[in-house]
């Protein structure tokens, strides 16, 4: 009898093990359910930040395609504008040699021999103006059979691994434009990077680099100048056209630039 009662109260002391288990299993179960619950709220979340994502960058898709669009749009206008300024010279030089017949047949004297003619007196002007310009800028320039080669160095125009204009590239390549505003010649604008492979940038070779740095320019000069985009050419020649070898930081300095070439060659 003793017996039995001592089993007795052992179990009892040991029943609130089975309450105890009971409590922490419920526990375990309602964390694990609280978990579940939140990362599928997560997911969830997850999946609607994607969904915007995409959706802003068809938006972003959509607004680049507009505006090419509206650039191609820009462009095509710009060609009608030239080809009529081109018929209105070709009727004016019609009126000028018709005026110089009559002159002529009047018995009027003729212009001196030897007197350069318009185009000789307008790229000396130009090469002028040009010159004392970028003395004061103390930019470097020279003189060649094409015409006049401005060289325009990466450290005052784009930061690096950029094609984005800085606000004092604006201000040097609105002196050049000013000047092109009073004269018909053509321009060719090239681009120039060192040798050292594209690392941070959106551009993958220094190739396109050095291509959009010269469209930037060209940009620059038909949006903010309204000079005839009909009047340039641009191109890229990256690494490939150093000024100087690439042996060193100075050297690769030089390397980095944007040369504008003013055209002895009239629209």
């Amino acid at each position: 009898m003793l017996d039995d009662r001592l089993y007795d109260e052992k179990e009892l002391e040991k029943s609130w093990l089975i309450s105890y288990s009971d409590l922490i299993t419920l526990l375990f179960v309602i964390v694990i359910i609280i978990a579940a619950t939140q990362m599928t709220k997560i997911q969830t979340q997850r999946e609607a930040a994607k969904k915007e994502q995409a959706e802003q960058q068809a938006n972003l898709k959509q607004v680049h395609e507009s505006l090419d669009l509206l650039n191609l749009q820009k462009l095509e206008l710009e060609r009608e504008i030239h080809q009529l300024e081109g018929q209105k010279k070709l009727l004016a030089g019609t009126g000028e040699k018709n005026g110089a017949e009559e002159q002529e047949q009047a018995g009027l004297p003729k212009p001196p021999v030897g007197m350069p003619d318009t185009g000789e007196r307008d790229m000396e002007t130009l090469h002028t103006q040009l010159s004392s310009a970028l003395a004061e800028l103390n930019l470097d320039y020279e003189e060649t059979e094409e015409g006049l080669r401005i060289r325009l160095p990466e450290k005052i125009l784009f930061a690096s691994g950029s094609a984005d204009l800085e606000e004092q590239g604006k201000e040097v390549v609105g002196t050049v434009a000013r000047v092109l505003q009073r004269y018909a010649y053509k321009v060719r604008i090239e681009g120039y990077t060192d040798d050292v492979p594209i690392s941070h940038s959106p551009y993958k070779s220094n190739w396109e680099l050095s291509s959009a740095r010269a469209i930037a320019v060209m940009r620059e000069m038909v949006d903010a100048y309204s000079l005839p985009a009909s009047r340039f050419t641009v191109a890229g020649w990256g690494e490939y056209r150093p000024l100087v070898d690439n042996s060193n930081e100075e050297n690769r300095a030089r390397n980095r630039r944007v040369e504008v070439i003013i055209l002895a060659e009239k629209e």
